[in-house]
């Protein structure tokens, strides 16, 4: 921990001098799935990634970053779900790289593995779906449903946890997933669904949505339409997790079961 506060304590003093606003517009993300070190007792963990979420908008705000979604499952989950996840969304990504080869970049990379286990967890490799245009998924695998600029710091985010259905196999879950997402992104997109950004995994979906408001949100959701992606995703998933990605205030606890949104506004 004292090492992670004198990280800290660098970090602010060198971003003490950078634009201290969002970047208006994400063109570039990091999907990171990060499980916790077993050393690690929960309690720990939930403060070491508190910390190491303070830590992330200290480096990148005001110089790339967007926004910055955290995930933290249920307590009650399958193994294979990370213990946290997250969406860094960034203006671009040279201005992502200028800033990890710096001194404090360097030490924010290294100080991950104090915190995840480092054989374990990682960033996803990130594909634009619409130019891409997948005739299927691969597995571990983020995907970028819309594929243009967004602000995630604007509108109403919501994230998502779905786990594939018993007696599915792995191939069948990829297949169903292609078209589910593809219903979502044709049904939502015209009622609100501003960014979808999601994980394929074969026993699982990560999704994390930023609408243009909640009350959109609400409103596409009681579509017919709407619906139908709904009980899509039921037909295939469990769902273990879909709410809002409240507000995250530096100095907070963070809780299991929940999702938060650090630049939000």
């Amino acid at each position: 921990m004292k090492l992670m506060k004198s990280l800290l304590l660098m970090v602010m003093i060198w971003s003490s001098h950078v634009n201290a606003q969002s970047i208006d517009s994400a063109n570039y993300f990091r999907v990171w799935q990060g499980f916790q070190r077993q050393e690690l007792s929960q309690p720990e963990f939930f403060s070491s990634v508190a910390d190491f979420m303070k830590l992330t908008v200290d480096l990148y705000k005001g110089r790339a970053l967007n926004n910055y979604i955290v995930i933290i499952p249920p307590s009650v989950k399958p193994s294979y779900i990370p213990d946290e996840l997250a969406l860094v969304a960034l203006s671009s990504k040279d201005s992502y790289d200028q800033i990890r080869a710096t001194p404090e970049g360097q030490a924010y990379s290294a100080k991950h593995w104090d915190v995840f286990d480092k054989n374990t967890s990682k960033s996803a490799p990130m594909i634009d779906f619409t130019s891409a245009n997948p005739s299927q998924l691969v597995n571990q695998t983020a995907y970028d449903m819309i594929g243009r600029p967004n602000n995630w710091a604007t509108g109403y985010s919501t994230v998502f946890i779905g786990t594939k259905k018993s007696g599915m196999t792995a191939e069948n879950f990829l297949s169903r997933l292609h078209a589910h997402v593809k219903l979502a992104k044709s049904v939502m997109v015209p009622k609100g669904l501003k960014g979808y950004i999601f994980i394929a995994n074969e026993n699982y979906e990560i999704a994390y949505l930023n609408w243009e408001s909640k009350a959109a949100h609400d409103a596409a959701g009681a579509t017919e339409g709407g619906k139908s992606v709904f009980d899509d995703a039921k037909e295939m998933m469990d769902v273990l997790m879909y709410q809002e990605a409240k507000s995250f205030v530096a100095g907070e606890t963070i809780s299991a079961g929940e999702g938060y949104s650090t630049l939000q506004r």
